[in-house]
């Protein structure tokens, strides 16, 4: 009787699972420009003054309960980042995921569509804006001051 093909296949042991699922997250991470941001520390923004420039040069496109903005061009960060907290991820990397994107944004869609502009803040606001929307995106209750 032959072998059924997924018999010879490698298996991953249950273990390992959850591991090479982190992996594949740096991974995409990383080729998506997100790793090319240093690792900030939570001294290096400002949250209050991320808020207010989270509402002058991102809330047009993206909603934040928190800012009271409703953009509907960019992902809902709420949503958005609500889900990652859920799955365990903590402050420190939505802080780093959201500077790596304000670093190098997609500025084209896959379909062609407009991203998210260039050089929208820069600097010690990107840190703040970065710090802002890592304390409050998906936080019913955030309080920044």
């Amino acid at each position: 009787m032959p072998t059924p093909p997924h018999a010879s296949s490698p298996r991953v042991a249950k273990g390992l699972r959850v591991p090479l699922v982190g992996v594949a997250l740096a991974v995409a991470l990383v080729s998506s420009g997100c790793g090319a941001v240093a690792h900030m520390s939570s001294s290096e923004g400002h949250a209050p003054d991320g808020k207010v420039l989270f509402k002058e040069h991102c809330g047009a496109c993206h909603t934040l309960e928190n800012a009271g903005t409703k953009g509907v061009i960019g992902p809902n960060l709420d949503s958005t980042f609500g889900v990652v907290r859920a799955q365990g991820f903590d402050e420190s990397t939505i802080r780093d995921v959201v500077r790596g994107q304000i670093a190098y944004p997609e500025t084209e869609t896959a379909t062609g569509g407009p991203g998210m502009p260039a050089n929208l803040v820069e600097g010690q606001d990107a840190d703040n804006v970065a710090e802002y929307v890592a304390k409050c995106a998906g936080v019913p209750d955030c309080n920044v001051g």
